[in-house]
């Protein structure tokens, strides 16, 4: 009987333990399942986090995109539209039209290009008609419509156009037209009919015509009929002359006067165009005629006057140029150009002028 009683007491005992040994096994089994849940709750919004921030660089992506290939097509109508027509061969779409982009990328780098360069690439268009920059890359310098050469200070021979090639094209430009001491206007040079075999000269254009468009009487220029004191006092025989012309105008920019006087003696047919500087002091004379000099074969006087004289920047270096028109027995006159500069003279000078025939 206690054996029976001892037994049942082993069993019972054993079962507790065993009822023991599962909820301990269980407990830690609760113990690990919430350990790992801050982990995965942890891992969880990191996740998002990184996915959230994939989604606003897409979105920054394609914000910049977009504002970048509208800026390009406003930049590329804003050069299209100052352009000439007559350089435009292609159309440009409007903002509503519906363009297929092939290339990103290409549009980036272009936007980023026309910031950096736009200044430097894109020259002014001072007119429709004015293709210089385009055709001819040299200034042009018309006088009555032929090419004058203002390479170098000297007596120039004006030259015809070559109109047996297509590069006398080149000249067919825009020139800005100066007379009597002023600018005139601006006007299309147009091709002359045939002077000569295969020469023309161009047509449609002022005195002095210059293919630029910048100020090339930067300073005023006077025209007196009388002599100024200062001159009269330090050359006293300028009184001999009937015929007097003065052209008063700071022609190197250094803030005094120089003095361009034409000069004519009715008595003895005699006539000159001489330079004096800002003391009065007589620098040279420019060219000169006398009666023995005129046409044989007729009765009419000449006389250097001030039609024979113009006086312009034609180099654009900021000192205006003297050009005298210098009369020639045949054929077209030709013309001196001379620089004056801080007391310096460069070109031709004292030249004697003659429309006898040899």
């Amino acid at each position: 009987m206690e054996n029976l009683d001892k037994e049942k007491e082993e069993q019972k005992e054993n079962a507790e333990n065993e009822e023991t040994k599962e909820n301990k096994e269980h407990g830690k089994k609760d113990s690990e399942k919430s350990e790992s849940e801050p982990i995965k709750i942890k891992i969880g919004t990191v996740g998002n986090f990184i996915f959230a921030a994939f989604i606003v660089l897409i979105l920054g992506t394609g914000a910049l995109t977009y504002y970048l290939i509208h800026q390009e097509k406003e930049s590329v109508n804003e050069i299209v539209s100052s352009l000439p027509e007559n350089l435009v061969n292609t159309t440009v779409a409007t903002d509503n039209t519906n363009e297929v982009v092939d290339s990103i990328a290409n549009i980036i780098d272009s936007a980023l290009s026309d910031v950096t360069n736009q200044t430097a690439n894109n020259p002014a268009v001072t007119d429709g008609t004015n293709t210089r920059k385009f055709l001819n890359e040299e200034l042009v310098v018309l006088y009555n419509g032929l090419i004058l050469d203002t390479s170098k200070m000297d007596e120039v021979t004006l030259k015809y156009i070559d109109n047996t090639n297509d590069a006398a094209d080149k000249y067919v430009i825009t020139y800005y037209n100066y007379e009597n001491y002023s600018f005139k206007e601006q006007k299309l040079g147009t091709l002359s009919t045939q002077l000569y075999e295969g020469l023309v000269k161009i047509d449609n254009v002022g005195k002095v015509a210059i293919s630029e468009d910048y100020n090339a009487i930067p300073r005023p220029i006077k025209v007196v009929n009388t002599v100024p004191t200062i001159v009269l006092d330090n050359n006293p025989n300028v009184a001999d002359y009937t015929n007097v012309k003065t052209l008063i105008v700071d022609l190197d920019g250094n803030q005094t006067d120089e003095y361009i006087l034409i000069l004519a003696n009715k008595k003895t047919g005699f006539s000159k165009i001489t330079l004096i500087d800002s003391k009065g002091t007589k620098v040279n004379d420019l060219a000169s005629i006398e009666k023995s000099k005129w046409k044989k074969d007729s009765t009419a006087e000449y006389y250097l006057n001030i039609n024979n004289v113009e006086i312009l920047d034609v180099d654009n270096d900021g000192i205006m140029e003297i050009m005298v028109e210098i009369p020639q027995a045949t054929g077209n006159s030709t013309v001196s150009l001379l620089k004056y500069n801080n007391g310096i003279l460069q070109g031709k000078t004292g030249i004697e002028c003659s429309l006898v025939v040899d």
